[in-house]
């Protein structure tokens, strides 16, 4: 299989999951394509990022969070939710694990799915927090006062979702369970981010290059594409943005 712009590496049947598999290198940023090409109508698409987290300060979830809020070619404040009320997907998400963080979306119809995967791919190439710094704080932590009166109080998306988190015993077993197993890596930290550490960091512009793209490189970004659809098409389209500068500044 010859694509322009791409280097084969691979091709196997995956019998288990009735799919003929791809993988391709993208020539000129390095980027691995990996492609299920089957007879499902439900088309997939996710591009991954190697995040593996050096603390429990939650800086990969922070960013999954940032860069979702806005975009070059989307300037919403929140086109995730504008996609979820809007779109005819069949999955929107986005995950932080101990080692990666993923942005998934799924659509049964041609066009949706092509939109969705242009705004993933902008919102992670072209992410307003160039030029809106404040969107780590509102997403990570900030600081917050109603009234002179008041007490100085944390607020944040991240902050306040992972203190839900961290209120139930049977998730808190969990993640000491893990910690305990692999005390010397990645997984000894919560990617999700600690309440009580995740207002000791700061996440600013210079953190998001640094571990979101300079270390990563593009070596780690996999993209999933099924159904037969128009797949190599799709494959072709994804070169486009590959061909974008490393960080858009």
């Amino acid at each position: 299989m010859e694509i322009s712009g791409y280097e084969q590496l691979k091709q196997e049947r995956i019998d288990d999951v009735h799919s003929d598999g791809y993988l391709f290198r993208h020539k000129k940023s390095g980027a691995r394509i990996c492609v299920l090409s089957n007879d499902d109508e439900n088309k997939v698409f996710y591009i991954g990022f190697r995040t593996p987290v050096p603390d429990s300060t939650g800086v990969a979830h922070i960013l999954e969070h940032s860069v979702l809020c806005g975009s070059r070619k989307f300037p919403s404040k929140d086109p995730f939710v504008e996609m979820a009320k809007g779109s005819m997907n069949t999955f929107l998400n986005a995950m932080t694990y101990p080692d990666k963080t993923l942005y998934p979306v799924a659509s049964c119809n041609d066009a949706d799915f092509k939109n969705l995967m242009d705004v993933y791919m902008d919102a992670v190439f072209y992410p307003n927090i160039y030029e809106k710094e404040e969107i780590f704080r509102q997403e990570g932590w900030s600081y917050q006062l109603e009234s002179p009166e008041d007490e100085l109080t944390y607020n944040g998306v991240v902050y306040n979702e992972m203190k839900g988190v961290f209120s139930s015993p049977e998730d808190m077993l969990d993640r000491e369970v893990q910690n305990s197993l692999y005390p010397d890596n990645t997984y000894s930290n919560e990617s999700g981010g600690d309440p009580e550490y995740i207002i000791t960091r700061q996440i600013v512009i210079s953190i998001f290059m640094e571990i979101w793209m300079w270390k990563n490189g593009w070596g780690g970004w996999i993209r999933n594409i099924s159904a037969n659809m128009t797949r190599w098409r799709l494959v072709q389209r994804l070169s486009d943005s590959l061909h974008l500068r490393r960080c858009a500044r």
